[in-house]
């Protein structure tokens, strides 16, 4: 398949919903399935510490993928700078989907409502990180030459 921006986007767009679609499906499939602790007991130390796993997939994802970003912004060729988003994006998205399985998984063994939902809003956090070209090229900086070539959708990238 030639390479063009429109096949970067949708490969990226396909494996966006690929990692969406399994922590939101395995949850479905638990919450079915899983009896609720209704006992109301918070003293389980692993309250505390599955929220803190959850903020820290968040903001290390964050923090990596702007890492890796500033590193492939100076490249001189396009093809490079896309490869390296994709690969920034894949880092921050299974940051983000790690701790969300980790999270629905612990909710099936203990029943506990708190689990699925930080893991959902997870999931709707991972989904709302969905590539568009707008964000690409936003994060990108893309400009001049890079930005019409990004443009053109349909054109293979030099």
């Amino acid at each position: 398949m030639t390479s063009t921006p429109k096949n970067f986007l949708k490969i990226l767009t396909i494996i966006h919903y690929a990692l969406v679609a399994g922590p939101l499906l395995i949850g479905v499939i638990f919450y079915l399935n899983t009896e609720l602790n209704t006992n109301g007991t918070v003293d389980d130390i692993f309250i505390y510490i599955f929220p803190l796993i959850a903020l820290v997939g968040v903001f290390s994802g964050n923090f990596i993928f702007k890492k890796l970003l500033s590193n492939i912004k100076k490249s001189e060729s396009l093809q490079h700078k896309l490869t390296g988003y994709q690969t920034a994006s894949l880092v921050k998205f299974a940051l983000l989907e790690g701790p969300a399985f980790l999270n629905i998984v612990w909710f099936s063994l203990t029943g506990n409502l708190l689990y699925l939902t930080i893991g959902m809003v997870l999931v709707l956090f991972l989904f709302m990180q969905r590539p568009t070209k707008i964000k690409v090229e936003n994060d990108l900086e893309l400009i001049g030459e890079h930005k019409r070539q990004f443009n053109k959708l349909d054109d293979p990238i030099p």
